[in-house]
């Protein structure tokens, strides 16, 4: 349980903070060119597609773990998972400056921490939760 939890930990980790510099390098580049496509209103879709993107990398990088540490189940735990991090994702990211009364100018630093925390979080919980060790 502990190696899974490890496993599901660090994935989390890794794909967070993947998630969160894809999404600085993309809010610099629309604020040196506003007028580009996926800025602007679009935005949210683009927002989407990186979030999708990172969570098949998750996917990929918890089945691989899994794996090695002989433990089954993979694949059910990135989809609990993804979707354990999408809930908290919302809920913290979405609702937690407004109900912390975080700063207007923090608010962006509290969302990419967020992001991080929430996705470590999501992919432990799914990893301890779900796996099991192959009995052979």
């Amino acid at each position: 349980m502990l190696l899974r939890g490890l496993v599901g930990a660090s994935v989390g980790f890794l794909v967070g903070v993947g998630f969160a510099l894809t999404l600085s390098g993309f809010d610099e580049y629309c604020e040196l060119y506003p007028s580009t496509s996926g800025c602007g209103r679009s935005f949210l879709l683009v927002l989407l597609l990186f979030f999708a993107c990172w969570m098949l990398v998750a996917g990929a990088l918890i089945h691989a773990g899994f794996r090695l540490a002989h433990v089954t189940r993979g694949w059910q735990v990135t989809g609990i998972g993804s979707a354990l991090w999408v809930l908290l994702a919302v809920g913290v990211v979405g609702f937690g400056p407004f109900l912390l009364d975080v700063y207007p100018k923090d608010v962006r630093l509290f969302s990419l921490n967020g992001a991080v925390v929430t996705s470590c979080v999501a992919y432990a919980v799914a990893a301890v939760s779900t796996g099991r060790r192959r009995t052979a």
